[in-house]
């Protein structure tokens, strides 16, 4: 009997000779699953990679982010304004002293 089993294993004949319905609709609804699985095993490394590398995109697009704020903020400090060549050619220049302050009592 042992051989007989191996036999139809080695074979391919696993389900025996004689293959009625019910095992036909096992033997496929198994095939699905496995198939459903494998898929859903693609996918999700595809997605972890695409994960990676948008991670990888967000952490240099906030670099730059950073690095462009800061080089603004050094723009618009007054120094800066009043070195602006166009600034200079109509003559405006940075004064000496600071604006007074009103102050309003109530």
């Amino acid at each position: 009997m042992a051989l007989r089993t191996l036999k139809n294993i080695i074979t391919g004949n696993w389900l025996g000779a004689k293959i009625n319905a019910a095992n036909i609709y096992y033997v496929l609804f198994i095939a699905a699953f496995i198939i459903f699985i494998i898929y859903n095993r693609y996918r999700a490394e595809e997605l972890i990679l695409e994960k990676r590398t948008l991670k990888k995109e967000v952490e240099i697009l906030h670099s730059k982010h950073t690095k462009i704020q800061t080089k603004l903020m050094f723009l618009g400090t007054e120094r800066k304004v009043a070195e602006d060549s166009t600034i200079i050619k109509l003559g405006l220049k940075l004064p000496e002293r600071p604006p007074k302050q009103i102050i309003i009592e109530e």
